[in-house]
């Protein structure tokens, strides 16, 4: 399998779509069914293999940004943690079963506390004991790891 920059891939997607205009155009000026199949076939080839060149972009680009991602993990002790508690223009950061979320940009954590927690600590406890769904969380944008 031959190997493709990004920008080569996009440069042949966009040939496809223009051919694929092309494609159409012919078939509404002809009454030929056998022309029409044979434009369909080649609009649906091209297409396929254009919806197979972007998802192939698509998996290189997770797999550069699992790479980035698996470099940038910070670990956070519950000391260096409690220096994010969202004063004096510090992010707001809290870990929950042992990972570190920013809730700086959450609604409900305006003034960097919730319901009388205050960010820069572990709320493991607190948050199980009221939430439990950790599917709340999965809009958070992880920082990092809590150390044990």
């Amino acid at each position: 399998m031959e190997t493709y920059s990004n920008s080569e891939k996009l440069k042949e997607i966009k040939e496809k779509v223009n051919r694929n205009c092309y494609y159409r155009k012919s078939m509404r000026y002809t009454s030929c069914p056998i022309q029409i199949a044979y434009y369909e076939n080649l609009l649906y080839t091209d297409m396929m293999n254009a919806l197979k060149s972007i998802t192939e972009i698509y998996r290189h680009i997770d797999k550069e940004n699992i790479k980035i991602n698996s470099r940038q993990t910070k670990e956070f002790t519950l000391e260096e943690l409690s220096n994010y508690d969202g004063t004096m223009g510090k992010p707001a950061y809290v870990a929950v079963n042992g990972r570190v979320y920013d809730v700086s940009n959450e609604a409900t954590w305006g003034g960097a506390s919730h319901f009388g927690l205050i960010a820069g600590k572990d709320l493991t406890s607190q948050f199980n004991g009221c939430h439990g769904n950790l599917g709340i969380l999965s809009n958070l944008p992880k920082v990092g790891i809590l150390k044990p």
